[in-house]
């Protein structure tokens, strides 16, 4: 393990532009972390703004969930901003480690992120620890349940992410912080899920908007902090054999205990609480398009395997040698897509999730640069976006659900051989989008998904569909498909399955920076599931 002295963030320092600044430097910029600590107010608002901290390196476009979205194709992109074109093409290219690199400031964007919001809350507690100030019962319980959740957040998205990361808390000193192996970082994001879960449960007490967006009861929060532990559970997987060895008695445990509503973010101009991502990726023309690269296997006509038969550069979205009189149209009875047998019919009939625009210039504003690859162009966008466009109809984004939960209790029931119990709870959203239910042996009489082969997918299939329709776009830096994904060998062949510790980092821990992905890297996905 590497160790080094990482920075203590105080409450001034909590607001700076770099995570990489060692104690023993003086900053006569600072304020001194004893004066500047001093009243009630100040500790709460150290701990209260760390989840800021970690929402922005969830939600900002400048980090990398965009390049993480489009690498799986859980959405599809001409533009090149953000890395969606650079990291989505063939062959696959490795994670960016060195600052000289074009996309390196995505893929440490939110290191710096997360730790600033870690540093923050330990200076934090360690006022509370050390009595610079006293708070009333209440309060104390408040600030040390949110704070450890926070450390559960932060903790919990460098572990599904970086292969290595650091674990500080208010019981480590900062001298002794050394880098760590993701799966005893993730453990440690669990055990603080805990902390906040004991220090919250029995009290009475509200969050603040200020801290979490919307007001929130002690009681919500425990709930929150068991979803949140069972996300993190499962998603720090790397590969089949790890997302097997997951204990899914604890996530069910865990996800059963969790959220009973949807856990919102409001997201409105002037919350304090905005998304890059969620204003950038829905925009028309050549941001947000379908891809038919996984969603094609809605369709029951046979495009889907017209479409994927061809080379990756060789795709487009007209089959018979590119004419608009042969669209490929997903045809299919899940009501989250348009229905219709025509272009017309589908553009008249908006499916919950999918829409063929035509405001905008339509779906052929959505066609431009064939250079980067007409594989990335369809004829349908993701509609739920819409609502998240203009500052004016913004409304609160959902970065919990219940249906995540359900369907992650659903694959704890399939690993463990519940196989009737797991059909039970994919049918919740199954049915509900229209698919006729399906059951212990995996009876599939819609045929959604169709695989890559024309077959009907297995029950196994049709949990991991229901998992990315009723996740699209919700958490785990907004890009669930990846982290999914990769526990399931569904990514593409070099998709880098985690990301090495930024260039910068490594040079002042003085070792040698790395990376994975690529084809033939390190850490880089093997064909995957659907054979690409």
């Amino acid at each position: 393990m590497i160790k080094r002295t990482i920075v203590a963030l105080a409450a001034a320092t909590a607001l700076s532009s770099t995570a990489c600044v060692q104690l023993d430097i003086a900053n006569p910029n600072a304020a001194d972390a004893e004066r500047a600590l001093r009243t009630a107010g100040d500790i709460e608002a150290l701990i209260g703004g760390g989840f800021s901290s970690w929402w922005n390196s969830s939600s900002s476009s400048n980090g990398i969930g965009p390049i993480l979205m489009t690498q799986v194709y859980q959405h599809s992109a001409t533009a090149a901003n953000f890395g969606m074109v650079q990291f989505s093409g063939w062959p696959k290219e490795a994670a960016h480690y060195l600052s000289a690199q074009v996309y390196y400031s995505y893929f440490a964007y939110g290191w710096t992120q997360n730790y600033r919001g870690v540093s923050a809350v330990v200076d934090g507690l360690k006022a509370l620890n050390n009595g610079a100030v006293e708070l009333p019962a209440d309060q104390l319980a408040r600030a040390q349940a949110f704070g450890y959740f926070v450390l559960g957040l932060t903790h919990g998205s460098v572990s599904i992410l970086w292969d290595q990361g650091y674990i500080y808390d208010p019981d480590i000193p900062v001298d002794d912080v050394e880098l760590h192996p993701s799966a005893e970082v993730n453990a440690a994001a669990l055990g603080y899920f805990d902390k906040a879960i004991q220090a919250a449960q029995g009290q009475s007490f509200t969050i603040p908007s200020t801290w979490i967006s919307a007001e929130m009861s002690s009681a919500d929060l425990v709930k929150l902090a068991y979803s949140f532990k069972a996300r993190y559970r499962a998603a720090v997987a790397r590969t089949p054999a790890d997302r097997a060895a997951v204990d899914w008695t604890a996530v069910a445990s865990d996800a059963s205990k969790g959220v009973t509503s949807d856990f919102l973010i409001n997201v409105r101009s002037g919350s304090g609480f905005s998304s890059g991502v969620l204003v950038n990726i829905p925009r028309f023309g050549p941001w947000g398009q379908l891809s038919y690269q996984v969603l094609g296997m809605a369709d029951q006509s046979g495009n889907y395997q017209r479409w994927i038969a061809r080379a990756p550069l060789d795709r487009h979205p007209n089959l018979a040698d590119n004419q608009a009189d042969d669209p490929f149209l997903i045809m299919t009875p899940d009501q989250r897509f348009p229905q219709g047998a025509t272009v017309a019919a589908q553009q008249a009939s908006d499916g919950t999730l999918y829409e063929i625009p035509t405001k905008s210039g339509g779906y052929g504003a959505q066609w431009n640069r064939p250079d980067r690859g007409t594989f990335r162009w369809s004829y349908y966008r993701y509609l739920a976006n819409d609502e998240w466009q203009s500052s004016s109809t913004r409304t609160d984004y959902r970065e919990v659900t219940v249906a995540e939960m359900d369907l992650l209790r659903a694959e704890s029931a399939y690993r463990k051989g519940d196989l009737g119990g797991a059909a039970t709870l994919i049918n919740k959203t199954r049915t509900a989008a229209g698919l006729n239910a399906t059951d212990a042996s995996g009876t599939n009489t819609s045929c959604v998904p169709k695989m890559v082969n024309g077959q009907c997918g297995s029950l196994l299939e049709m949990l991991k569909w229901e998992v990315r329709l009723e996740t699209i776009y919700k958490g785990l830096h907004m890009a669930s498909w990846y982290f999914y994904g990769r526990g399931w060998g569904d990514l593409p062949e070099g998709s880098f399955l985690q990301i090495p510790v930024p260039g910068r980092e490594t040079e002042l821990l003085g070792i040698a920076s790395y990376t994975f992905g690529g084809p033939g890297g390190e850490s880089a996905a093997p064909v995957g599931t659907y054979g690409y």
